[in-house]
């Protein structure tokens, strides 16, 4: 049996005496069978922060530079095990973290970093339970609650400094060049829910918006956050007492006396703007809404059709993708990146070859390509459909957003350039870590099927070399079988807007081009 790989634990700390020992504790009575450090990196403490890690035999360094980052990235740098985990002064883990974390790096050498989810303690049982549900959305590794194999962190070059709040989220999209980065939902450490306690308002909406502005602009919207470390809430208002009463504070009240005084007009407003941001993020990513522009996620039909999409290719499981609808003698439509068409550029010519159809799934498959300008949308259709012209010898006007993501000013571009926009109504979810599996991803789709419906699969994965679709391609026998016992007969996306009764798909649907097109950037 190998023998287990060292592992460094990361904790980063500022003025944490009074919940330190307890982290601290819960990382010594780990029950890892092997060997593993812990590095405590003191960031500018004033208190007795490191004189506590020290005491209780924690091997701690200095790091001067106020700042999670400028500490995590200091603490990394000084671990020397094969595996880094990480996790905050005021989070406790269970025994059984650091096995976990190994375990689940282990099982899969294309694994290069995994995370898990966190309950809180601390705080009101109802923002408990909120904030515990909300960990469960997040999707990308938090620095409370990560590992990552050391010769990825190193290859990315490490945490950015330009990034403190949301860090993480942009070292997670760079590890992903390198492997894949899942998400263990059994993997639950118990955090302090301090910073929504006593500051719940500009904390509530701080957070998921500097997240979404570093997913999509790959840029800090904000950079920094409060250092909330006191049993009391510090006073953001002149005549407020010192320590509002903790139920109050999570309702973003003040009490001044006996007068109960309402948030300030700015946190309301930035209550607004989030739940506007919220409302508006929702209905991009909904694959059947319509409000922001015409979307074919479900023909309106009198045969009982489906069509069979797969989106991120081409890649390695193609071929076994097309092997697999050329013995049941079904199409597919396949929904290509033009990134994967230059590592696979004979697979264009196959798919058309075998009798499926191609659509357009932008060049890089960038979030950006969904909220950038217009002549940014441009190059990276032209570029898609350059490459499939070339490979294939073939013109598509079917398009797919990057992650079915859609905005107003896209939608707008891309049928000004002749394409229809192709989303779904059945799903699978092939693509989330871990990977589903192969009967788990049959059973989903089959429960959805729907005359006129378009099922998404996926046999690629972003623009990841191995997309690891090896389940989704297992399922798809299973799913051809029973849909068709059920009397399905599949088409291509083509044939099925072909098939659609008038104003039973897209409102104002354009034909489909049966000559070539010509794309241009602008």
């Amino acid at each position: 049996m190998a023998a287990l790989p060292f592992v460094s634990v990361v904790v980063p700390a500022f003025n944490e005496e009074e919940r330190l020992s307890s982290c601290l504790d819960a990382l010594q009575r780990q029950d890892y069978a092997g060997g593993f450090e812990i590095i405590g990196v003191d960031n500018a403490s004033t208190d007795g922060t490191p004189g506590m890690a020290r005491a209780m035999g924690i091997q701690v360094i200095h790091e001067p530079c106020k700042g999670y980052v400028h500490a995590a990235r200091s603490g990394y740098a000084a671990a020397k095990g094969e595996i880094i985990a990480s996790t905050d002064a005021d989070t406790i883990v269970p025994a059984d973290w650091l096995t976990r974390m190994v375990s689940s790096l282990q099982a899969d050498r294309g694994v290069v970093a995994v995370g898990g989810l966190f309950k809180m303690h601390g705080c009101a049982p109802w923002l408990a339970h909120l904030l515990s549900v909300a960990s469960r959305h997040v999707g990308q590794p938090s620095g409370g609650n990560m590992a990552v194999r050391r010769w990825a962190y190193e290859a990315t070059g490490g945490f950015d400094p330009r990034f403190n709040l949301a860090t993480e989220t942009e070292l997670s999209a760079r590890l992903r060049r390198f492997g894949r980065v899942i998400m263990d939902p059994s993997l639950i450490v118990s955090t302090s829910g301090r910073r929504y306690q006593y500051a719940f308002w500009p904390n509530i909406w701080r957070y998921p918006l500097n997240e979404l502005w570093v997913r999509i602009f790959h840029q800090p919207l904000f950079y920094d956050f409060s250092d909330i470390r006191g049993p009391c809430r510090p006073s953001s208002r002149p005549h407020a007492q010192s320590c509002a009463a903790p139920a109050l504070a999570a309702l973003g009240v003040y009490v001044h006396g006996a007068e109960i005084t309402p948030p300030s007009l700015w946190l309301l407003g930035a209550v607004v703007v989030l739940a506007a941001s919220i409302l508006f993020i929702y209905l991009a990513e909904v694959p059947q809404a319509q409000i922001f522009g015409p979307a074919l996620a479900i023909a309106r039909v009198d045969q009982r059709v489906i069509a069979l999409t797969f989106d991120d290719g081409p890649s390695p499981c193609t071929p076994e993708v097309l092997g697999i609808l050329s013995r049941y003698r079904v199409p597919g439509t396949f929904f290509l990146i033009g990134r994967n068409i230059k590592r696979h550029p004979d697979m264009p010519a196959r798919i058309v070859a075998a009798g499926s159809a191609i659509g357009n799934h932008s060049d890089s498959h960038s979030l950006l390509v969904s909220v950038g300008l217009p002549s940014l949308i441009g190059r990276e259709l032209a570029e898609a459909a350059s490459l499939i012209q070339d490979a294939a010898q073939v013109t598509t006007a079917l398009f797919r957003p990057p992650r079915g993501l859609r905005t107003p000013w896209m939608i707008h571009s891309v049928r000004n350039r002749g394409y229809t926009v192709v989303t779904w109504s059945i799903q699978a979810k092939d693509w989330t870590n871990p990977r589903p599996r192969p009967e788990v991803i049959a059973r989903r789709i089959v429960q959805q099927a729907k005359p006129g419906g378009i099922i998404l699969l996926h046999d690629g994965h972003g623009t990841c070399a191995d997309p690891q679709a090896q389940n989704m391609v297992a399922a798809l026998p299973t799913i051809i079988e029973q849909l068709q016992a059920q009397g399905y007969r599949f088409v291509t996306v083509p044939e099925l807007i072909r098939m659609q009764k008038p104003n039973g798909g897209v409102a104002d649907q354009k034909p489909l081009a049966s000559r070539p097109l010509t794309l241009t950037g602008g």
